[in-house]
């Protein structure tokens, strides 16, 4: 396993049952407690289950987090990374994460998949090292090959090689890109500029008939107006909303001309006073899908009408 102090070691590792992970998982967490390092540990709770009956009780140098919870919008993953390495400025820090689980449907394995190619921007050159888990019986056999190119290495048999698959921290693969499907023909559709009280009237008549939480449903309309608000600040003043539920969902998806240049806003807390719009979006939502381009852009946000 790479050190930390030399910069983002980004590294992955196949395993097949939770129990065969327990030893190389054990071995790298009890490595960057040995170096000083601050140890965070996001996975499934089957994996978290063997590593607390394998580790100290209590051991308070290793925080475990749920990440079915965390990282159900794979969008949150980087942030709270960022937010905990901030917590911890004067050490390198070392993470297990497992952004990949059998449950995850066909539009949040596209958005895991960004977020791991994006580690690699997010990371670059900080004394991070990060292990993530692919569960080999539960996952596609695609996410595993996708692995290895946003990983620059994979673990196997307990060696540490370089990926050959991997490119750069600039690439994402071809599928987190492509354009959204379009909204069904039934959504609810309303143009926009200046007023946006019509914008979250519209999202709040839906989540009442989704039969959405108050408080989730008053998040939704948070969500889906600092996006609106964004095109009245930042891409001409004037966009679309298409509304549409589904038995499981409640979809809200803006359009506008502006183009979103930097990848990673909204995965990282903004500097400064301004600037929380996207990070608050990730935050409250359940996915979030942004496509972008000099034509425009486009941000799909999704709410389980029941959380997980």
């Amino acid at each position: 396993m790479a050190d930390a102090a030399a910069g983002l070691s980004h590294q992955a590792l196949a395993y097949r049952g939770s129990a065969e992970c327990l030893a190389p998982v054990l071995s790298f967490v009890r490595g960057g407690l040995t170096a000083g390092e601050a140890v965070s540990v996001g996975v499934g709770e089957p994996v978290a289950r063997v590593l607390r009956e394998a580790l100290p009780d209590p051991e308070p140098r290793v925080a475990i987090t749920d990440i079915t919870e965390l990282g159900r919008n794979p969008g949150r993953i980087i942030a709270a990374m960022t937010d905990y390495a901030s917590r911890n400025p004067q050490r390198p820090v070392r993470f297990v994460s497992e952004p990949f689980w059998a449950a995850r449907s066909e539009a949040e394995v596209v958005e895991a998949t960004r977020h791991e190619a994006l580690l690699n921007r997010a990371f670059a050159g900080a004394p991070v090292t990060t292990l993530c888990l692919y569960d080999a019986d539960a996952l596609d056999p695609a996410v595993l090959k996708t692995a290895q190119q946003t990983h620059p290495v994979i673990v196997a048999d307990g060696q540490a090689m370089l990926s050959p698959a991997y490119a750069s921290p600039e690439v994402i693969p071809p599928e987190c890109e492509r354009a959204l499907p379009p909204p069904p023909a039934g959504a609810s559709f309303l143009a926009y500029a200046d007023d946006l009280r019509p914008v979250r009237a519209l999202v709040a008549r839906h989540a009442a008939l989704a039969g959405l939480a108050a408080g989730r449903a008053s998040d939704l309309v948070l969500a889906v107006s600092e996006v609106a608000a964004n095109t009245l600040r930042h891409a001409g003043g004037q966009g679309t909303l298409h509304v549409w539920h589904t038995p499981d969902e409640i979809f809200c998806q803006l359009r506008d001309q502006g183009h979103i240049t930097d990848p990673l806003v909204g995965r990282r807390r903004a500097a400064g006073l301004g600037g929380h719009g996207l990070w608050l979006v990730h935050q409250v939502c359940d996915l979030v899908q942004l496509r972008t381009g000099p034509s425009g852009t486009a941000l799909r946000l999704r709410m389980l009408r029941q959380a997980r």
